[in-house]
């Protein structure tokens, strides 16, 4: 329902006084409308009218059709020039107003009310009541097909102004960027483009476009568009932009809302332009970049797809959401979201999945709020397996999973072990956080992808850095890790060190990881780390019992007694008792040896005959040679102190039956041991009875002659062996030979 009145020049008017007034109106007209639509209701002839204009002239003037804002209501307004008022004075006009109900103008644009059959063009009688107007009918002149036709008789040209003079009024409506005169002799020209403009526009930012078909003074109207005459004087300082319509169009920078409709007009897509229409934005730019995203596909920017997102959330036509379904895969995650928010079942799947497409190539994104739909499903996997093959960081890869397990995504855990073993170069500070951030599914094939690759890899700088990340070692040390024994030793090297593991149970864990080529040398590596202290007795005892023959095959393991019967010495229960069990558990090679070096050592103690004698030193000699130098020197002291608490005459069958590398190093052993006077009485007795034997051996008949031809020691020994003749003529055989300068020869 629109409310009417009348304005005009009268001699009386309902308040009795002459002049310019509102001579007639509806009754209920809402109260200051009358004096809110005053500003529209004025008119000023072209400067060229004569004063006294012939009624040709007179129905020839330019119409003013008006529209704007009243108060918190709109109007429309039109203006005729009728001549002379009541006195015969010319200048008198028809402002002929309607003031407009919120639903007036329901599916209709102000602009179509040029030419309607409902204005008056003679004023009602002063006082009198106009009707209220329920259904407001338009007129026929300005419907879209014969503008487009209008539009496509200009060419190029008209084209190119269509574009300029939609984005000034875009600007104005959206930036408050000025208004827009536009000049021309032809006003009907003028109401064309505002109707083109009208119909370009969306239905929210037409009731906005406040606009005037004609003006004599636009410099002081307030309308946005304003239609003026050539030869109305503009000043150069108006706030508008003029656009003179005889004159080339001056190109200037468009968007794409002008860039849109301006195609639509040229195609005569009138239900393009209806669909424009109906959204509604703050920006008709906005609106545009739907329209042609959805219809020809259009790559939209960041910034413009941030503001469509923003119309999804407002709500769009039903015609909308089956395209932006289809352009999908156009879409940027925030514009795909809102989708998949706001859209209904089957725009917001296939949104829905390309929002999990981009997530899944920068996890970033976030993860999806539900599953997809399992239609979508296989595409989606598809994609996630191509970013799995590409991911170069750990943290990435975790991220797809992350991605993969919200949207419900199957993925085969062998693809994402590859991908986890591509990246065992990769920094391993992060392994255990990313692990935490896995999903539960996904951990156990994703660490196994990780120790492969590092496997695979193995540099002894990955391998060291391995064991300065505790929280990877910890992950890994209850983990079967015999397929990769390189990591497998590393973890067990951590355990060590970190006091989670002792080194019987370390070493046992390590001789496990057996039968895979290449790892004995990195395997004696480790073992050699771990055992770089010196052992205890229980250590070795449980090593030999738990290990069994794998101790005799490194030599790191196979050392250990003997570094226990160094330190512990040769003699201590710990010793003889560690022997013994290597002898019990049938060990070989060195281990063997050092052990029966200790045992034989020890047992020399209990031999009663010098033939039995004779035997067990031949095997300590043969057995030194195999033993390592420490052990030798202690096992062959402790048997030539052993053996010299045997009598003389034992010692010196012994040393008699004795081969010559037998004797060497046990008569040097005696001779080394600073003697005490009995010992060498002793010593001197074995050398005197060897001398009678026809055995010299060339270090003990040295120290002999010295001994005998000295005189402390010879008097006391010369009265000890007086008793025995031979023992008493071979000292002086000493003495004389040492006098006469006797060459020494050697023994057997």
């Amino acid at each position: 329902m629109a409310w009417q009145l009348h304005y005009t020049s009268a001699a009386t008017g309902p308040s009795g006084r002459a002049g310019f007034q509102i001579v007639a109106e509806s009754p209920g007209l809402p109260a200051g409308s009358g004096q809110q639509v005053t500003p529209y209701l004025t008119y000023r002839p072209p400067p060229n009218t004569p004063t006294a204009p012939s009624p040709e002239r007179i129905r020839a003037m330019p119409v003013a059709l008006s529209y704007g804002p009243v108060g918190d209501r709109y109007a429309l307004v039109r203006c005729v020039y009728l001549g002379q008022d009541y006195s015969g004075r010319y200048g008198n006009f028809l402002g002929h107003a309607l003031v407009l109900a919120d639903d007036d103008l329901v599916g209709l644009r102000p602009i179509e009310f040029w030419q309607a059959p409902l204005w008056a063009d003679t004023s009602a009688s002063p006082g009198s009541e106009l009707p209220e107007l329920v259904d407001l009918m338009p007129g026929a002149a300005l419907d879209p097909e014969s503008l487009g036709r209008w539009l496509d008789s200009g060419g190029a040209a008209a084209y190119e102004r269509l574009s300029i003079l939609l984005e000034l009024v875009r600007r104005s409506l959206v930036q408050a960027d000025g208004r827009i005169i536009l000049v021309s002799a032809d006003c009907d020209e003028i109401v064309r483009w505002i109707a083109v403009l009208s119909y370009s526009l969306p239905w929210d930012a037409v009731t906005r476009l406040s606009f005037v078909t004609y003006s004599g003074d636009p410099a002081s109207t307030a309308q946005l568009v304003v239609g003026t005459t050539p030869d109305v004087w503009i000043p150069s300082d108006v706030d508008a932009t003029v656009v003179v319509l005889a004159e080339e169009p001056q190109p200037i920078e468009t968007g794409r809302f002008s860039t849109t409709v301006r195609e639509l007009w040229r195609s005569m897509d009138f239900a393009g332009i209806d669909e424009l229409a109906g959204f509604k934005a703050a920006d008709p730019d906005t609106a545009a970049a739907l329209v042609a995203l959805c219809l020809t596909g259009a790559s939209l920017s960041a910034q413009e797809q941030a503001a469509v997102a923003e119309l999804v959330r407002n709500g769009l036509p039903e015609w909308v959401w089956p395209l932006l379904g289809q352009r999908a895969d156009l879409l940027g995650h925030p514009l795909a979201a809102a989708v998949a928010e706001h859209g209904p079942a089957e725009a917001a799947g296939a949104c829905m999945a390309r929002c999990v497409e981009l997530a899944l190539h920068d996890p970033e994104l976030g993860r999806p709020r539900a599953p997809l739909p399992h239609a979508y499903r296989p595409r989606v996997t598809a994609v996630a397996l191509t970013e799995l093959d590409a991911v170069n960081r750990l943290d990435r890869l975790v991220g797809i999973l992350r991605t993969a397990e919200a949207a419900g995504l199957e993925l085969p855990a062998a693809h994402m072990e590859r991908a986890a073993a591509a990246l065992a170069r990769a920094d391993l500070a992060d392994v255990s956080k990313q692990l935490g951030r896995t999903p539960f599914a996904w951990r156990e094939p994703l660490l196994d992808g990780l120790v492969h690759g590092l496997e695979r890899a193995a540099p002894d700088a990955l391998l060291a850095d391995l064991r300065r990340s505790p929280e990877l070692c910890r992950l890994l040390a209850d983990r079967d890790l015999r397929a990769a024994p390189a990591i497998a030793s590393a973890v067990i090297v951590w355990q060590v060190e970190s006091g989670g593991l002792d080194r019987v149970e370390a070493t046992v864990r390590l001789l496990s990881l057996r039968n895979v080529p290449g790892t004995w040398e990195k395997r004696e590596q480790t073992l050699k780390a771990i055992w770089q202290a010196a052992p205890k007795a229980d250590e070795v005892r449980r090593l030999i019992e738990t290990g069994g023959e794998q101790v005799q095959e490194y030599p790191t393991l196979s050392g250990l007694p003997a570094r226990l019967f160094v330190r512990v010495g040769v003699k201590s229960r710990e010793a003889v008792d560690v022997a013994g069990r290597v002898r019990d558990a049938g060990l070989a090679g060195f281990v063997a040896d050092d052990a029966e070096a200790v045992l034989l050592v020890t047992e020399l103690g209990g031999v009663r005959t010098p033939v039995h004698a004779v035997r067990e030193v031949e095997r300590l000699t043969a057995l030194a040679g195999r033993l390592d130098a420490e052990l030798a020197a202690l096992v062959r002291a402790l048997a030539a102190k052993t053996l010299a608490g045997q009598d003389p005459a034992f010692r010196m069958v012994l040393v008699r039956e004795l081969p010559r590398r037998s004797q060497d190093w046990l008569v040097d052993l005696w001779l080394a041991a600073r003697p005490s006077r009995e010992e060498q009485t002793a010593l001197l007795e074995i050398a005197i009875r060897l001398r009678g034997h026809g055995v010299l051996i060339s270090s003990l008949d040295e120290w002999a002659h010295g001994v005998a031809n000295s005189r402390s020691p010879f008097a006391f020994m010369d009265s000890r062996f007086k008793k025995d003749p031979e023992l008493h003529e071979g000292l002086r055989e000493l003495m004389r030979s040492k006098r006469r300068g006797i060459l020494r020869w050697g023994d057997n």
